[in-house]
């Protein structure tokens, strides 16, 4: 059986869940104790037939009965109350009788109970008149039945234990029993007992975390058996002194923590009133800012096959950013191949359970997934709580992380026309963003030639029909989109609406790759502007490919590969990286609001005694790392190689004490203060 930390939780309990006997101690098991050992016991000592039933149920009038701490008997020094065993020690009562009553405010929120017994010799124990224990006792017992051995004293006079599924029921319960003597002169009786309670859950879900915003965020977990939920949560992973939660019992366990700091690490743990079901030093996120900061994106589509070659894709990303933290999530759609509960959990919730429990996870829906599976699993804003236009739905939805506004859309299960409520509702969000980002996803892409035909499946000529020019006249920078298992990225295009061969060259804002280190970045005017151009990402392999022509001319890239998307975010640059799952980057593309920022550069590198000396220009007050690896082949990583290093000036340097032989390269990176 687990032990549960007790540390934390006495208080809380003893604060709303149980009244009486279990605000007093812990018990063996972990639980709170609702009848302690040594307690004051209702007792029969006359020798009375009691009969079958009437006597264990809780409205029994037990009034006339003596009364006396444990342990009760006869016999024995440990003894504190005395019971009588009738005229003729040679011919003892059979049975003797005991009841206790206690109160419980929640009984739904346990599930577990323990005992903890004395019994000489043996008995039979009764919760709100059902039976929970037997011991040593025949499987038919009556008034005069006899226990199944006798208990001697000394060393085999020892505390039996037991667990089982409780039954309690808000308000009194009561506990009775019957204790029986082996013999009709045995020379002693013992009785004493420990009652505790518990919930005794198992994980079997998350954590998983929802709806982040810069003061607030969603814990998201399953459990095995129902129980309360509560969230403990702190900045110092000694000290969780935050504290939510909800008293109802069940399995699917949501909880709001409010009052949060912007822009800051919390730790966090999860369980029930009684248990801690998970937490550690890897349980924690890093709540949203309320201005922009350098933010790091993880985009991935169609993660439903559950198999090695996801694994790989995730892996690769692991592998890739490292210490990075992920801000964000983004999921494209697709989460299991068929939509069933059990698949949701293979292929993500069990697939994911590290980024899970760090990142806040934003989704749209598939058409892999039903609304009712969909809405099941995931908690999402529809009154605008994370940013932007109250939605009234959890299928469309917006939110604001710093700079950045997302808007999430349905075309898989909600009206696409224009003057739906899905595109009146888009209008009023745009019109109303001012944010100096603007992203969209959703599961249909509105040019694709990879398994799915942009020019053939309705869903797919309706988003870019309806919703691209809507999109595009709010400034849109980026639109992202799963569906078709590959990856394809656009040109810099605008106001193309119609079928791939009706495309005309003035549809393409720039046919560059977008690449700074070679045709340039893609540069639109700062802030949102219509209609200066938008790129479209199709990144559905990040479960599976499935082929396709990959021949749209809208696209600059076209693959069948596996892999997801990253984007890395600064101020007025977006960076995007399509990373393999073999870990080589296959396609990257910058869009610039404005101009580039000055660029870094290493001024001097000097070899001395072993050592390696980086130096390069910076600007004072701004922080940077020094990256380094051992090769520039295909697959090698760039790992940080200095700490966070702080400029005081125009010029800034770090030694590398152990560099690599025989070779290095060092790169620098400006890190968000």
């Amino acid at each position: 059986m687990r032990h549960l930390p007790a540390c934390g939780l006495l208080y809380l309990l003893c604060s709303g869940l149980f009244i009486g006997a279990g605000c007093q101690s812990w018990g063996a098991e972990g639980g709170v104790v609702l009848i302690p050992a040594g307690s004051v016991w209702k007792y029969l000592d006359t020798g009375t037939n009691l009969g079958p039933t009437l006597w264990r149920a809780l409205n029994y009038d037990d009034s006339a009965w003596g009364s006396g701490n444990a342990p009760l008997g006869y016999g024995e020094s440990i003894v504190a109350t005395t019971v009588s065993y009738g005229p003729d020690p040679d011919n003892k009562y059979v049975t003797t009788y005991f009841r206790q009553k206690f109160n419980v405010t929640d009984g739904s929120s346990v599930n577990r109970l323990f005992l903890r017994v004395l019994r000489d010799d043996g008995l039979i124990v009764y919760l709100n008149g059902a039976e929970i224990f037997r011991n040593n006792m025949p499987w038919s017992a009556g008034y005069k039945s006899f226990a199944t051995t006798n208990v001697f004293g000394g060393a085999e006079r020892t505390y039996y234990t037991a667990d089982f599924e409780a039954s309690l029921i808000n308000g009194t319960n009561v506990l009775a029993v019957e204790l029986h003597q082996a013999g009709a002169d045995s020379p002693d009786l013992d009785f004493d007992l420990e009652l505790s309670a518990s919930n005794m859950v198992a994980l079997t879900r998350g954590p998983y975390l929802q709806i982040g915003t810069p003061t607030s965020l969603i814990v998201r977990w399953r459990t095995d058996l129902a129980g309360s939920s509560r969230v403990l949560y702190g900045t110092n992973l000694a000290a969780l002194n935050g504290a939510a939660g909800d008293a109802a019992s069940t399995t699917e366990h949501v909880v709001q923590l409010s009052g949060l700091q912007p822009n800051t690490k919390y730790y966090y743990s999860i369980g029930t009133s009684f248990q801690t079901v998970a937490g550690g030093p890897e349980f924690y996120f890093i709540t949203g800012p309320t201005n922009g900061k350098a933010t790091r994106i993880w985009v991935t589509g169609d993660t439903r096959a559950g198999d090695m070659n996801q694994a790989a894709v995730r892996d690769a990303y692991y592998q890739h950013a490292g210490s990075r933290y992920t801000d964000l999530w983004l999921m494209l759609g697709d989460y299991s191949p068929a939509g069933a509960d059990e698949e949701m959990s293979a292929c993500l919730f069990d697939f994911y359970p590290e980024m899970l429990r760090q990142t806040v996870v934003w989704p749209c829906i598939g058409n892999h997934e039903s609304r009712d599976i969909y809405l099941q699993n995931f908690t999402l804003p529809t009154q605008g709580e994370a940013g932007g236009v109250a939605s009234g739905t959890e299928l469309y939805y917006s939110f604001n992380y710093g700079n950045i506004h997302f808007l999430v859309l349905d075309p898989v299960t909600s009206d696409l026309s224009v003057g739906g409520d899905m595109y009146n509702w888009a209008a009023a969000d745009l019109d109303a963003n001012s944010s100096d980002w603007l992203i969209a996803f959703f599961h249909y892409p509105p040019y694709s030639k990879g398994g799915h035909d942009s020019d053939s499946e309705q869903g797919m000529i309706d988003v870019r029909q309806n919703f691209g020019p809507l999109l595009e006249s709010f400034g849109v920078d980026l639109v992202l989109t799963g569906h078709s298992h590959t990856y394809e990225r656009s040109k810099m295009l605008d106001s193309f609406y119609g079928y791939s061969w009706e495309m005309q060259p003035e549809n393409i804002l720039n046919s560059g790759s977008g690449r700074i280190d070679d045709a340039g970045a893609y540069v639109k005017s700062p802030g949102l502007n219509a209609h200066e151009g938008t790129v479209y990402v199709v990144a559905g392999s990040s479960g599976l490919t499935s082929g396709g022509s990959l021949d749209h001319p809208a696209m600059y890239l076209s693959e069948n590969a596996m892999g997801s998307l990253i984007l890395d975010i600064n101020g007025n640059v977006l960076q995007a990286t399509f990373l393999r799952k073999t870990g080589v980057i296959d396609d990257y593309f910058t869009i610039v609001k404005g101009s580039l920022p000055e660029t870094i550069r290493i001024s001097q590198i000097l070899a001395e005694n072993g050592a390696i000396t980086v130096v390069w220009n910076s600007v004072a007050g701004r922080s940077y790392q020094v990256e380094r690896k051992e090769s520039l082949a295909p697959g090698a990583q760039w790992a940080p190689a200095s700490p966070t290093l702080q400029a005081t000036d125009s010029v800034l340097g770090w030694t590398d004490e152990a560099p690599p032989q025989p070779t290095a390269f060092y790169r620098i990176v400006e890190i968000a203060n």
